[in-house]
């Protein structure tokens, strides 16, 4: 069952994707879990685009 507004989800995932990987800059350190949390929303993003409900187990 696709989200009604699934657009402004995939979107809002996109943002915080780009939100903790900018991080980076200020947290060096973290580089690699910011680009890890990064793409975990990304991929998120792609599950809902693509129709998918998201589930607290996944």
């Amino acid at each position: 069952m696709q989200l009604s507004n699934a657009r402004r989800w995939a979107r809002l995932c996109e943002q915080q994707a780009e939100l903790v990987e900018r991080l980076s800059t200020t947290f060096p350190e973290r580089k690699q879990n910011h680009e890890q949390l990064g793409q975990e929303w990304r991929l998120l993003a792609d599950k809902i685009r693509n129709g998918e409900s998201p589930k607290l187990t996944d």
